[in-house]
C-alpha cells in the first residue's frame, strides 16, 4: 500500500512539474512575441538594410556556446538586459551594426521566461542566415 501511495505521489509531482514547465514555455512564447519578435524575428532575413536588430536565432547561437546549460544561459541574457553595455556584449558586430539594445519595459521574471523560451525553443533561422554566419565566422 505504501508503494502505491509513493508511486501516486511521485506521478503527481512529475505531472505537476511538467505542466508548470509547459505553462512557463507558453508564457515565454507570448512574451517573446509581444516584446521581441518585431526586432529579433526573421522578418527581412539577413538583409541588414531590413533589420533593426540581430535575429533571436543568432543571439541564441552566440550565447549557447558560452552558456550551454539553461540556467546560465537565462541568467546571462537577463543580466545583460539589466545592464546593457557594449563592452560586455557577446555580439560586438551586432552592437556596431545596430547599437546597444534600447531598454524594454519588461520585468526580470519576464526576461527570464523569454530567455528560457529562446534557449529551449525551436527558433526559425532567418533566410540567408547560414551564408551570413559563414561569411562572418567561417565554415564549421
Amino acid at each position: 500500500m505504501k508503494i502505491i501511495s509513493f508511486i501516486s505521489l511521485l506521478s503527481f509531482i512529475l505531472l505537476s512539474t511538467t505542466a508548470a514547465a509547459n505553462n512557463e514555455h507558453k508564457e515565454g512564447i507570448k512574451l517573446y512575441v509581444k516584446h521581441c519578435i518585431s526586432c529579433h524575428g526573421t522578418e527581412g532575413g539577413m538583409d541588414m538594410s531590413k533589420r533593426v536588430a540581430p535575429p533571436a536565432f543568432a543571439v541564441k547561437m552566440h550565447y549557447i556556446g558560452t552558456y550551454a546549460d539553461k540556467d546560465s544561459f537565462v541568467m546571462a541574457i537577463a543580466d545583460w538586459l539589466e545592464n546593457r553595455d557594449a563592452d560586455n556584449s557577446m555580439m560586438p558586430g551586432a552592437v556596431l551594426r545596430f547599437g546597444v539594445m534600447p531598454a524594454v519595459k519588461v520585468t526580470r521574471d519576464e526576461v527570464e521566461k523569454i530567455a528560457a523560451y529562446i534557449f529551449e525553443g525551436d527558433l526559425e533561422s532567418p533566410e540567408g542566415f547560414q551564408q551570413h554566419y559563414e561569411d562572418m565566422h567561417g565554415k564549421k
